[in-house]
């Protein structure tokens, strides 16, 4: 009996070993800061999607869309469609600290939901878009993006920094 106990709690701390090591490689790559300028991460992923019919969008229209200010955050890029029959949209953010993700993630949310009201009923290839758009956190960096290359132009986000 006690041999049995004896290989049941090696089993035990084998396996809390395991976890424990899950665990720190969990830490390492959790908040990842990168010191990627903004303007270098916005080229890299503007150029893997078409951006013939994405222009630029000024802070004004980041706070109309988002709720949020861009003074608040080391850096906001916005791309959005010319035309409103569009959904096609980038949003990356550079954020002063990671415990603003929560607050940026939110506001996409938000933002998804209003577009899918918005095009529900008459729009059915935007609301695809919409429900297939990427919202990838990166330690101090946030990638939003609604386009048909959302993964790849997600594989230059994770690339830049």
């Amino acid at each position: 009996m006690r041999d049995y106990l004896m290989k049941g709690i090696g089993f035990v701390k084998y396996i809390l070993l395991i976890l424990l090591a899950v665990f720190i490689v969990g830490l390492m790559r959790g908040d990842k800061i990168s010191n990627a300028k903004i303007e270098d991460v916005a080229e890299k992923v503007t150029k893997a999607v078409d951006m013939t019919e994405l222009s630029a969008a000024d802070n004004r229209t980041v706070r109309r869309l988002y709720g949020i200010n861009v003074n608040d955050y080391e850096g906001v890029s916005l791309y959005v469609s010319d035309s409103n029959m569009k959904v096609e949209e980038v949003l990356i953010v550079k954020l002063r600290d990671v415990s603003q993700a929560d607050g940026v993630e939110t506001a996409v949310r938000e933002r998804v939901d209003t577009q899918l009201q918005s095009f529900e009923g008459y729009g059915p290839e935007q609301c695809k878009l919409l429900n297939d758009h990427v919202l990838d956190t990166e330690g101090n960096y946030i990638l939003f993006i609604v386009n048909q290359k959302a993964q790849a132009a997600d594989q230059a986000f994770q690339k830049s920094l």
